[in-house]
């Protein structure tokens, strides 16, 4: 019998990703979506969302303290990566959305009455 072995595929990357929960919009050839950014390098970012552009398709992200421009370099289900026109700092986006998100606290209702919350 003939044994296969699997090894992982080798990482190009130059750049460390860094983990992340970035709300953000997303824009190519007049559309707009939201998107979430679950990790970024100073020249890429997984952006995940629920219909995202194409292989080759020219975007541009916007986030709190980001605007960049794109494209996508590989597609998934719900997910796209993207190689960034110029270098970002992903420690700046990554911490501007921690500020806003400090910004708006949790809103808690508290029951004073039958049907009437405060």
């Amino acid at each position: 019998m003939d044994s296969i072995s699997y090894r992982a595929r080798a990482e190009r990357r130059r750049e460390s990703r860094l983990a992340a929960e970035v709300g953000a919009m997303l824009h190519w050839d007049g559309i707009s979506q939201p998107v979430t950014i679950r990790n970024i390098s100073i020249y890429g970012a997984l952006i995940v969302g629920a219909w995202l552009p194409t292989i080759g398709e020219r975007v541009t992200l916007i986030a709190d303290g980001l605007e960049v421009c794109g494209t996508v370099i590989w597609e998934g289900p719900d997910r796209c990566g993207l190689l960034l026109s110029h270098a970002i700092d992903p420690l700046a986006v990554i911490a501007e959305a921690r500020v806003h998100a400090v910004d708006h606290p949790p809103i808690t209702l508290h029951r004073i009455g039958p049907g009437s919350y405060a």
